[in-house]
């Protein structure tokens, strides 16, 4: 057996085990273009790129940035789905829609960056919460 079959299967068993501790599940989105209706209704279509399995984790804690009309606070999330091939890029809304911590539930993200290379144990994405 050389390097890079030993490799991929310490990769395909990191996997394995990122999977297990997946144990919220998640929706992420394209919002797509907004288009406006004849009577002034600005719409969008979302397109649902994956919805399955994940978890979520705090990054880190809130940032407040001063505002003219009110404060806002920022809280990054990190957010780990199985490796596969998913299209992802930045600004994507990612929602949990079910988790053990029923404070998640319902959480709407906004995918900022996400980790790639040819061994990680799982797609990660680093997502944003922002509150008013």
């Amino acid at each position: 057996m050389d390097v890079a079959d030993v490799a991929d299967q310490t990769a395909a068993a990191g996997r394995a085990m990122a999977e297990a501790l997946m144990r919220d599940t998640c929706l992420i989105e394209d919002l797509g273009v907004v288009t406006t209706t004849d009577d002034g209704q600005d719409l969008t279509v979302p397109v649902v790129l994956y919805d399955g399995k994940c978890r979520v984790k705090p990054a880190s804690t809130a940032v407040t940035t001063p505002s003219v009309n009110a404060a806002a606070q920022t809280w990054q999330y990190k957010v780990s789905i199985p490796f596969g091939d998913v299209q992802l890029r930045t600004g994507l809304r990612v929602t949990v829609t079910a988790s053990q911590d029923p404070t998640l539930v319902g959480l709407r993200l906004t995918l900022r960056n996400f980790d790639r290379g040819t061994h990680i144990t799982a797609r990660r994405m680093w997502c944003t919460e922002v509150s008013r």
